[in-house]
């Protein structure tokens, strides 16, 4: 599974992310993007999490400023390998 992280500094790189977001996610790889605007990358991070999970710590990321600048965390809508952990027939019951 995939998420996207956005509002990175120029000197943001794959080993801070991964120690950094560790507490959140299991992250398997790094993917910075640095096309378009170098002063503010945007990583892909693959996490061998279930979508239950990503969700979860999506939300709990929402609003969080690192070094003056607002981090924007988010599940692209599109993937093939997403993972449930929830059987089809299980009731979820969202508070």
């Amino acid at each position: 599974m995939k998420v996207i992280l956005s509002g990175l500094h120029a000197d943001a790189s794959e080993s801070a992310i991964i120690e950094s977001f560790t507490p959140y996610f299991h992250i398997t790889q790094v993917d910075m993007i640095r096309e378009g605007s170098p002063d503010s990358p945007w990583a892909v991070l693959h996490i061998a999490d279930s979508y239950e999970h990503a969700w979860a710590a999506c939300n709990s990321l929402r609003g969080v400023f690192h070094r003056g600048k607002r981090l924007s965390v988010y599940i692209p809508t599109h993937q093939p390998d997403i993972y449930h952990e929830f059987a089809p027939h299980e009731r979820l019951d969202i508070a």
